[in-house]
């Protein structure tokens, strides 16, 4: 019997794809590279995943994992012609107990808060967050805009079910000393597969409010973000948007009548009501001491889901774009902001700024023609100047997003050698024969076309 047959007799003859419908699973959120698997196979149910993953192992397929496919770095093509396992259908909620909720991987993020108690909610919320799966989330150590106060996935992370390379099924919960929950978190689907999640769930907040202010200019934007937490206020979210992602944005069925003005904040302010007020007090006297403005907060809801739809506002621009994903110390906001505008004018490529100013986690929109290799090619080039830019200040190479294929040859720039042979090590340790989503994270591989040789190597 050949591996599709076995597949099917596993899963179902619908749900092993085979063929021309495969090259919907070419290419993920990075549309910049994309490539076909030779197999697409959708488990329904935690028995067929195992079945399935372990009829691969036991042939040496390399296989990837995959969920909604909104990943923004790549991990999810399959760039070697692997097999595609997708988890969409383990989409269920196992259990809800107490502050904890067990769900499938396949689960959108929107969904884990929706079946919560009504007095609970899950804390992270990429901007995917509608249609992004669980699976994903963890697999990236995703944020959101919560995740300056109530942290990413990692902070919501009490266990996982996975499935090892060797076939084993374990159950990992955090421990005291040397648990091995955490290096499944971000690991991006090298290690093994996740099978089933379970999650903190947070009390809802008594109060919530918002502000938004305007500032002239994304220095002193940045400056008042820093003046915030130097105040001891910690918001529950703390974004910005400079004048080109506002203006983006303005185009776009996102639009709220936001001014054309250089930067605006989104803040938002929770706790019991008597700490909101006077974390009110404190915020906007930090505006108002650099000279910022607030704007009427009776629109907040659409100034909120205008920042949510900044991401596909870019549409309005360009039918592709690059989203990067620095992440730098809060302190240093304002002059990488402004380095970030000096790139943008030597390089002659547009960028929109509209991110997580409360962790500093960066998202600097870089818009490309496709059907342009050299305008792709120009992109990628502002995206290493950017990128070496928030190193050079203390900065990380991803937040959320992963490494993937988009970000591997920065690796070499964070991390020694050594730090580096010791992730190699853990990799090899859990997946010897580099069966599992191989190339992703630590590289490894020879690109496979010019795409991937500009953002895998150093001009």
């Amino acid at each position: 019997m050949n591996i599709v047959d076995e597949l099917a007799s596993i899963v179902g003859e619908n749900w092993v794809i085979s063929g021309e419908d495969r090259r919907l699973y070419s290419y993920d959120g990075f549309t910049a590279v994309e490539a076909e698997p030779s197999l697409v196979v959708l488990p329904g149910d935690e028995e067929q995943a195992v079945k399935v993953i372990r009829l691969l192992l036991e042939r040496r397929k390399k296989f990837l994992i995959r969920g909604t496919g909104t990943s923004l770095s790549g991990a999810t093509v399959p760039i070697n012609n692997e097999v595609v396992v997708s988890m969409t259908r383990l989409n269920r909620v196992h259990r809800v107990d107490g502050l904890e909720i067990e769900v499938g991987p396949g689960i959108a993020n929107v969904m884990v808060t929706r079946n919560a108690p009504p007095h609970l909610f899950y804390a992270p919320d990429p901007s995917s967050y509608t249609v992004s799966s669980i699976g994903g989330n963890v697999s990236h150590d995703s944020g959101g805009v919560h995740v300056v106060k109530y942290g990413p996935t990692s902070n919501s992370v009490l266990g996982l079910r996975v499935i090892l390379p060797n076939g084993s099924v374990e159950d990992l919960t955090a421990g005291p000393f040397l648990s091995p929950l955490p290096i499944f978190i971000g690991a991006e689907g090298t290690l093994g597969a996740i099978l089933r999640a379970t999650l903190r769930l947070f009390p809802k907040p008594q109060s919530k409010v918002s502000v938004f202010a305007t500032f002239n200019s994304v220095k002193d934007a940045g400056d008042a973000v820093v003046g915030i937490f130097r105040t001891g206020v910690i918001p529950s979210a703390l974004e910005m948007m400079d004048k080109n992602a506002i203006r983006v944005v303005e185009k776009s069925r996102y639009k709220a009548g936001l001014p054309d003005v250089e930067a605006l904040l989104l803040i938002e302010l929770d706790g019991s009501e008597d700490s909101v007020r006077e974390q009110e007090r404190l915020v906007l006297n930090v505006i108002r001491n650099l000279g910022g403005e607030t704007l009427p907060s009776q629109n907040g809801e659409r100034i909120w889901n205008a920042r949510k739809g900044a991401f596909p506002a870019m549409g309005v621009v360009s039918p592709a774009y690059l989203t990067l994903d620095c992440n730098v110390p809060r302190v240093a906001l304002p002059e990488v902001l402004t380095g970030i505008s000096r790139i943008s004018e030597t390089k002659r490529v547009f960028v929109a700024n509209v991110f997580h100013a409360g962790d500093g986690n960066l998202h600097p929109l870089i818009p490309y023609d496709p059907n342009r290799p050299e305008s792709l090619k120009q992109a990628l080039e502002a995206s290493s100047e950017i990128m070496k830019l928030a190193l050079s200040h203390g900065g990380v190479p991803s937040g959320e997003h992963g490494i993937g294929i988009e970000k591997l040859k920065f690796m070499d720039l964070f991390y020694t050698e050594t730090e580096l042979e010791v992730l190699r090590r853990v990799k090899s340790a859990f997946d010897p024969e580099n069966l599992i989503n191989p190339c992703k994270l630590l590289g490894g591989c020879t690109p496979i076309n010019e795409v991937t040789r500009w953002m895998w190597e150093w001009d």
